[in-house]
């Protein structure tokens, strides 16, 4: 349930790009954050600020190189949840996210 709440919301960020989405999946997802005008905003560059705001995410190739080639990126943030986490860790996730988009847009 976790999961697809985290998938929700990321879904409902109109400048996000969710990879795989409502496919059957574990508790990680990769997603990329674009600029209004379409270009991407580096996954590295996300990472950073949701780092400096407290939440931890994954960035780069994820161990599958060919996969992000092939999709033309140069990598994703991937956010993960667990049996430790809730709803609350994810919408403070969100927060975290809008501001680094703001602050990257």
């Amino acid at each position: 349930g976790l999961a697809e709440y985290l998938e929700a919301q990321l879904v409902s960020l109109s400048n996000v790009r969710v990879y795989a989405a409502g496919k059957e999946k574990a508790g990680a997802i990769s997603f990329n954050v674009y600029r209004a005008d379409g270009t991407l905003i580096h996954p590295f560059d996300v990472g950073v600020l949701l780092d400096r705001q407290g939440v931890a995410v994954r960035t780069g190739h994820h161990c599958a190189e060919p996969l992000i080639d092939c999709l033309g990126v140069p990598g994703t943030v991937r956010a993960s949840v667990g049996l430790y986490n809730t709803k609350e860790d994810i919408d403070i996730f969100i927060a975290a996210l809008k501001k680094a988009i703001m602050m990257l847009e």
